[in-house]
């Protein structure tokens, strides 16, 4: 426990980029951690902090990939199974309004039906920018807040398309995940400059139909890109964008990719927006300038009595791993503060 104390407390302020540059001096190579540290957190490894590019490397390059059975899909279950055997109850379609509070203190939740729910404490997994600026109504924003929003700035979304295709179009010896970078790792931060492409078929064939793999491509991409579009324009813009992508992993990886499609659903950071409930359809805060590692990342507790964030907002910011230990941290905070 003490060593693991020493070296949070040793690399807290320290980003990657930096601890390579002092051992590493090959470009490729540094180009290559960007890219690894660009896959977690959409920016390079000079403004990643070293406990996040540890925690991806880890997850990436030891001990082999783990993909659940089923698809991701059944983490969530997983989870919600978990928390109903313990007696929790879980309202789906149930959007939030707003944090309702009384004496400065958050009591509950307003829902868009008008349904109330008051508790002791309230915690939002929303994005901070969502948390502040639309659940809780208050006439200033906390100094916490605004420090948070003076350090961080909100990193793009993504372009996502789900495909189906035929089996055939895919290499017997293919893998699941890929990271496209064409020629130029200038372009790697980029809108639309690298791709991510996962195949979960190949590693779980229930998940779609004798015959057939499903792709999930995605890049980052602005919400910004996106505005001012009639609806014409908007799915015309999907297409053209999307079958671009189709065609640059057409010259690198699976030739006839277009020609085997079967169904196709293209999502841009206004699906993420929508359907995700995040602010600008954000994949999380990313740095405004080279931070000081996770010094300006805030923990669960807020200046709101009652009221906890977790996510990729909080400390110890995005990614998967990083967010479930948000979500461990937050629970001890809150138990605690319970006296449990």
């Amino acid at each position: 426990m003490h060593s693991i104390g020493r070296f949070l407390t040793y690399y807290l302020p320290q980003n990657a980029g930096d601890i390579a540059r002092k051992f590493i001096k090959d470009p490729q190579l540094l180009s290559f951690i960007d890219a690894e540290c660009f896959i977690v957190s959409t920016v390079n490894a000079l403004q990643t902090p070293m406990i996040n590019a540890s925690m991806v490397l880890c997850d990436r390059h030891f001990g082999g990939i783990n993909y659940p059975v089923g698809g991701v899909g059944e983490i969530a279950k997983s989870l919600a199974k978990g928390l109903v055997d313990k007696g929790s109850k879980i309202l789906y379609k149930a959007n939030v309004k707003n944090i309702i509070l009384e004496s400065g203190k958050a009591v509950g939740v307003k829902l868009a039906d008008g349904r109330e729910f008051y508790s002791k404490t309230v915690i939002s997994n929303a994005t901070r920018w969502d948390t502040f600026g639309k659940l809780v109504k208050v006439e200033e924003l906390p100094e916490e807040e605004k420090n948070f929003q003076r350090i961080y700035i909100k990193a793009p979304s993504f372009l996502s398309i789900h495909m189906g295709v035929k089996a055939s179009v895919l290499p017997p010896d293919t893998d699941c995940h890929h990271f496209i970078l064409e020629d130029d790792w200038s372009r790697l931060e980029m809108p639309y400059g690298s791709i991510f492409l996962s195949i979960p078929t190949v590693l779980d064939s229930s998940l779609a139909p004798d015959g057939h793999h499903i792709l999930h491509i995605f890049t980052t991409s602005s919400i910004e890109d996106w505005k001012g579009l009639s609806q014409k324009d908007y799915e015309e813009k999907k297409e053209l964008v999307a079958d671009e992508i189709i065609r640059r992993l057409e010259n690198k990886l699976f030739a006839g990719l277009k020609g085997s499609v079967v169904f196709k659903e293209v999502g841009t950071p206004k699906t993420h927006r929508r359907f995700l409930a995040r602010n600008d359809g954000t994949y999380g805060p990313m740095p405004r300038k080279i931070p000081k590692g996770l010094l300006g990342m805030p923990f669960n507790t807020t200046a709101i009595d009652g009221l906890y964030c977790v996510g990729d907002s909080c400390f110890p910011g995005q990614g998967v791993i990083a967010v479930a230990f948000s979500g461990i941290m937050c629970a001890h905070r809150v138990a605690a503060d319970l006296g449990k």
